[in-house]
This record gives C-alpha cells, sequence and structure tokens, in this order.
C-alpha cells in the first residue's frame, strides 16, 4: 500500500519535468516563428494546439470544436460568404455538446462544438474569433485522418487559398496540397495527432509536418511535403 503514495509522487515530478522540458521545446518552435498572426482555419483541434504551443492569440473561430470532412472542404472553399452567414443551434442534434449550424445558398456546414457547455457560449467565442480573422493571412490545415477521398483531395487543391494542406496516410501525387505522414496507420487512433510521441517525447505526432515554416513561408509558395520553400505553386 505505501507503494502507491510513492508512485503517485514518483509520477507527479516526472510529469512536472517534462511539462517544462516541453515548455522549453515549445519556447524554440516560438523563437523560429517569423509570421505571429496567422489565421489558422481547421477542421479539428490542430489549429487550437498550434496556437496554444506557439503562444499565440486564437485569431481563428475553428476554435475547440470540429467538422465533418467534406463540409469543412466547403466551408473553406465558400470562407468568405460562411463568415457573412449566422450561426444557428442545431437542436434535432442527438450529441451531448452543443452543435451550430451555417446556411446559405452554399449548402449546410455543421460545427461541432465538442468543448463547450452550451451554444451560447460556442456562439459567442464563434462571433468574438470571426472577427479577428486575417483574409490575408490564412493558412488552412486539414486533418484528413483516414476518411478522405480522391474526390476530396481534388477540391481541397482547387481552394483559392495558396497556404493550405491536407494532412494524410500516404503520398497522392495528384494533390499538391497533401503531406504524409507516417503513423495514420493500423496503429491510429482519434486525436492520435495531437497526443505525445511517448510520456518522455517533446514532440507531438503532429511535428512531423513543419507548421512553424509553413507559416513563416507566407505568400510564398510552400513545398509541404518537402518541408521548404519551393518555387513551384502549391
Amino acid at each position: 500500500m505505501l507503494l502507491r503514495p510513492f508512485h503517485r509522487f514518483i509520477q507527479g515530478i516526472r510529469n512536472k519535468c517534462m511539462n517544462r522540458i516541453r515548455k522549453i521545446a515549445c519556447s524554440r518552435k516560438r523563437g523560429r516563428l517569423i509570421n505571429k498572426t496567422p489565421t489558422i482555419i481547421s477542421n479539428n483541434c490542430v489549429g487550437g494546439i498550434i496556437y496554444h504551443d506557439l503562444g499565440l492569440p486564437f485569431n481563428s473561430p475553428t476554435i475547440n470544436l470540429y467538422f465533418e470532412h467534406d463540409e469543412f472542404i466547403k466551408y473553406v472553399t465558400y470562407l468568405e460568404e460562411y463568415l457573412k452567414t449566422e450561426l444557428l443551434e442545431d437542436t434535432n442534434t442527438e450529441e451531448n455538446f452543443p452543435v451550430g449550424v451555417l446556411r446559405n445558398e452554399f449548402g449546410e456546414v455543421k460545427l461541432y462544438f465538442m468543448h463547450f457547455a452550451s451554444f451560447e457560449e460556442a456562439k459567442g467565442k464563434w462571433e468574438e474569433r470571426t472577427k479577428r480573422i486575417d483574409l490575408h493571412n490564412i493558412f488552412i490545415i486539414m486533418d484528413g485522418v483516414l476518411h478522405y477521398t480522391q474526390d476530396d483531395l481534388e477540391q481541397f487543391d482547387n481552394i483559392k487559398y495558396a497556404n493550405k494542406v491536407i494532412l494524410t496516410n500516404g503520398v497522392e501525387p495528384s494533390c499538391k496540397s497533401s503531406f504524409p505522414l507516417t503513423f495514420y496507420d493500423e496503429t491510429y487512433f482519434d486525436g492520435k495527432l495531437l497526443t505525445y510521441r511517448s510520456k518522455f517525447s517533446t514532440k507531438r505526432y503532429l511535428d512531423e509536418f513543419d507548421y512553424v515554416s509553413f507559416f513563416n513561408a507566407g505568400g510564398h509558395s510552400y513545398n509541404a511535403r518537402k518541408g521548404n520553400l519551393s518555387n513551384d505553386e502549391c
């Protein structure tokens, strides 16, 4: 019985040490970052985690929520039109968290606010952060998980914003915006992208993608697969 308190004590010391080491790793990323005001539009918590690790304000409404992948592509394809669309509550949802819906001539897009206690809270944050969007500094990051189709890839490539990447499980030659991640395999689980590689690691699985260089490239073309600047179009 005495081992349990001792084990918890050791675990607490280890967690404090790792938190400090991870903060140092994040500070190094922040030191590399030139573009301090990106608007990150993402289909799940990827954008929020990146903002947090880089110590940046949430200049995007897509924080603490997720989209269905096909509706996210629709949202970013007609982004400026959806920014003018009022967020309504989906009162027919069976989810145990708030769900919002945007409806306009381009179709319906649902927003799943899984980290909010009420729709009123979610809508308030959505509207507040939507006002911070900089359409001249947009970066779209889509976690493709394992659900994307070839049609999704083609539509994503056709989005008008130059700075975009879709994280996938392989190299799709026909999709110039794709970035293959090695851990999208049989060991994949929801949320793995944002977890640390081990309890002693300073790197998340997401860190396979060098998003700091992606943001720094800005208006230049960024070759996501090679992780460097390129003269080729994205």
